[in-house]
């Protein structure tokens, strides 16, 4: 495991084992700036690294603003896809099934991707093993 980035609400490491970007909450985002910061440093790591597969363990993140949804959809993805040489990235959540706000957050950013990315669309998982069995599958 290589670690990019690390502060009091998130953790960006890269997993050998499955070959992917990990972003992980490990406590609530403060407001958009933090969350800005955090998500910059997943952007950065994803440049630096030569896999598609990225996901976002979001079940400690708490509620996010629009304004956060909207970077995602107009920032990290597109950055990403760039990176990538055009290629859709492979990009996975992992979210908490009692977790109602960070659900609708993340379904959200995962319909305006689907609209505006001809199809690309975010997996998402309550379990993490059924996650990993995907990563490992693609």
């Amino acid at each position: 495991m290589q670690t990019f980035f690390e502060n009091k609400s998130a953790k960006v490491y890269y997993d050998t084992n499955l070959d992917t970007l990990f972003l992980e909450y490990t406590d609530k985002v403060a407001n958009h700036e933090q969350f800005v910061v955090i998500n910059a440093a997943v952007l950065k790591a994803f440049e630096n690294l030569q896999t598609r597969k990225c996901v976002a363990d979001i079940r400690k993140m708490g509620v996010i603003s629009i304004e956060s949804q909207k970077w995602v959809v107009d920032i990290l993805l597109p950055g990403m896809i760039k990176h990538l040489g055009g290629e859709m990235p492979i990009v996975a959540q992992l979210l908490d099934r009692v977790e109602i706000f960070a659900k609708v957050a993340a379904n959200k950013i995962n319909e305006k991707v689907k609209d505006d990315k001809n199809g690309f669309r975010v997996m998402q998982f309550t379990e993490r093993k059924a996650m990993e069995a995907y990563l490992k599958s693609v």
